[in-house]
């Protein structure tokens, strides 16, 4: 029962526990319930060996540490923080489309990972969402299995991977890499609400020749720029726009001004078929390295 699919079966059941029942009296009842429930899971599954006294005790004593922590109805915390003139930031942990209800499903995760998660995560009124700040590569990733219309199984996406260090942090599993997507992008842009775009990792095609952005689909309706509702289960073939690569790193680049010309009309091109403005780029991973820009649409 690894990952967070567990923890939000046990939620929907309406049986998982949550960090305020660790101070109630019936805390112990609740708790023996669901292991109950988990260890009989477990049966249909081939045996593990693992020390279940062990691993209680040591989350018992966590508990305890929680139990010593000051704790706060986060709904009235961050309400009463907005009330009194307070800016606050949300930031997503994963990519839209591994959104549970508007994501490629089933290769998605377990909860709303759009802009509405910060309602639901956080008891807010989506009237209170101001600026949604939306982040893309310069390219496409994709972790594991699940529908990737423009990946690039073959050595542009190798060297993707190469030079974006397009590994998994945990795992250490190798990503599928391939071309920016823009349908997805004008998907994902329009599920959130985004007012302003950061394009990161554009030193990644430093030493292309040629830059290509999937533009279109073609499926059996003929060409798209909607996702089909069936990503999974439809054959697409991608419409590409090519075009000129840098070819230079951008090492020096301290302003939007210093890019070369070609990485300047790569990003006003997103820029133009998106219909979003582009506030910043990065051109590697230290801080110093995000230059802002002026928006060209919006």
């Amino acid at each position: 029962l690894k990952g967070i699919g567990p923890t939000y079966m046990d939620k929907t059941g309406r049986n998982g526990l949550r960090v305020g029942d660790i101070e109630s009296p019936d805390f112990m009842s609740l708790y023996q319930n669901l292991k109950k429930k988990h260890l009989k899971l477990l049966e249909i599954y081939p045996p593990i060996d693992f020390d279940l006294e062990a691993e209680e005790e040591k989350w018992m004593t966590c508990l305890e540490t929680l139990k010593s922590l000051k704790k706060v109805d986060g709904e009235y915390f961050v309400n009463q923080a907005l009330s009194n003139g307070q800016s606050i930031l949300a930031e997503g942990a994963q990519g839209s489309m591994l959104d549970i209800d508007f994501g490629t499903y089933p290769f998605v995760t377990s909860s709303n990972t759009v802009t509405s998660g910060v309602c639901n995560g956080l008891g807010v009124a989506p009237s209170k969402i101001g600026e949604v700040i939306g982040i893309t590569k310069a390219y496409c990733t994709r972790v594991g299995s699940g529908p990737f219309p423009t990946e690039q199984d073959n050595e542009t996406g190798e060297f993707l991977r190469k030079e974006g260090a397009e590994f998994g942090a945990t795992t250490g599993r190798p990503r599928r890499c391939g071309w920016i997507d823009i349908p997805q992008l004008k998907y994902t842009i329009m599920l959130n609400g985004v007012t302003q775009l950061v394009v990161t990792k554009i030193d990644v095609l430093n030493n292309f020749d040629q830059i290509e952005a999937g533009i279109l689909y073609k499926c059996d309706e003929g060409g798209t720029d909607e996702l089909p509702y069936d990503l999974v289960g439809n054959e697409l073939t991608v419409c590409y726009d090519s075009f000129p690569g840098w070819q230079t790193d951008l090492d020096n680049a301290t302003s939007y001004e210093d890019l070369p010309a070609n990485a300047q009309t790569f990003i006003e091109k997103l820029e133009g078929l998106l219909q979003v403005p582009i506030t910043m780029v990065s051109t590697g991973p230290e801080r110093k390295k995000l230059i802002r820009k002026e928006a060209l649409v919006g």
